[in-house]
């Protein structure tokens, strides 16, 4: 429906837009048919670059369900929470292919025998073929949704626009006076994509950053840094209006019991972080073997433990300060309810 609809509207405009002009000055025909011309070529940029970003979508999300094993599948999850910003290449991809179609059959060994080294061996092929082909349709999604969002800035201006942001409601709470940042905030969560789960979420702040459109959403459990074009002069009189859908795109997501550093530099705030997925393996590396004397054995493995690190740009000071204690105290009643096991390193504890 989306794709008809705006190709509809650029053939609607190309046809009318002359007419009107025509009808009121002869002179206005050829400037009329310039607007039309534009409108009807902007409105089918935009649905088709809308239609690719969704079938791309799509696309690599059945591949990497239907295809990759359980290891892939946190990588490319870690991928998506801001653990890395950038897919790792087609050429990467097809090295991680070979590697896997190599170490497959011998996980297979291990744990069924001659069978699993069949099956390791056909997993292994699958994943030669499906990583590429994941990676290539994610470049795909990523410029056709480029696109979309440049050619929206023109598709934007045939549609009506909101004053505002609805406002979140509650049958447990009073009405409170209207605030962006709380609009915002309950806006990413309830409209982000199926796939991350954030509906569940219980926002505790919502703040812009010092780059115009871009806002971090803390929740009881997460760290959002998002972004959204649309909202680019929000607050500013030459504003526009707020679009029916908005289009959120999520540039990290940061879980609360990872970090295991956070402090301030004038108005960043950095934030250091852990994979928690990580922490788990080693755990469970540490609780096998038994050895041939009864004795329980354990392995620690000396591969490092992964970091990584997010700045985060607030306005002034003031509000990296208040940025920073509401993350400190949200982590602790986190720790409070018991979250996890692995140690936590905060600001208080760095001397």
């Amino acid at each position: 429906m989306g794709f008809a609809r705006s190709v509809g509207l650029g053939i609607k405009d190309f046809l009318s837009v002359p007419a009107k002009s025509f009808m009121k000055s002869p002179a206005g025909l050829i400037t009329g048919m310039a607007q039309g011309t534009t409108s009807l070529i902007s409105n089918t940029v935009y649905a088709v670059s809308d239609a690719a970003t969704q079938v791309s979508r799509a696309a690599h999300k059945g591949i990497v369900a239907f295809t990759m094993d359980d290891r892939t599948l946190t990588e490319m999850e870690n991928q998506q929470r801001g653990m890395s910003s950038h897919g790792k290449g087609v050429i990467n991809e097809i090295l991680e292919g070979l590697t896997g179609l190599l170490q497959s059959p011998i996980r297979g060994a291990e744990k069924h025998g001659l069978p699993g080294v069949l099956s390791g061996f056909a997993l292994g092929v699958t994943g030669l073929v499906a990583r590429p082909a994941a990676s290539i349709l994610e470049v795909t999604e990523k410029t056709a949704r480029s696109i979309r969002n440049r050619s929206k800035l023109y598709h934007m201006g045939s549609q009506r626009l909101r004053v505002r942001l609805p406002r979140p409601l509650s049958r447990d709470y009073p009405l409170r006076p209207y605030l962006w940042e709380e609009a915002v905030g309950v806006s990413v969560l309830s409209d982000a994509d199926d796939s991350l789960m954030l509906k569940d979420e219980t926002l505790i702040l919502s703040k812009p950053l010092k780059q115009k459109d871009k806002f971090v959403i803390i929740t009881e459990r997460l760290i959002l840094i998002v972004s959204c074009p649309s909202l680019v002069n929000l607050g500013q009189p030459e504003f526009r209006g707020v679009p029916a859908d908005l289009d959120w795109n999520i540039e990290a997501e940061i879980t609360l019991d990872s970090v295991i550093h956070v402090d301030t530099d004038e108005e960043i705030v950095h934030i250091v972080g852990s994979s928690s997925d990580v922490v788990l393996t080693q755990n469970q590396n540490q609780r096998r073997g038994v050895g041939n004397s009864g004795k329980q054995r354990f392995y620690n493995p000396p591969t490092p433990l992964p970091l990584f690190q997010t700045n985060l740009e607030c306005s002034c000071k003031e509000e990296a300060g208040e940025l920073l204690k509401v993350i400190m105290a949200t982590i602790e009643k986190g720790k409070e309810r018991g979250w996890g096991g692995a140690h936590r390193l905060h600001q208080s504890n760095v001397r």
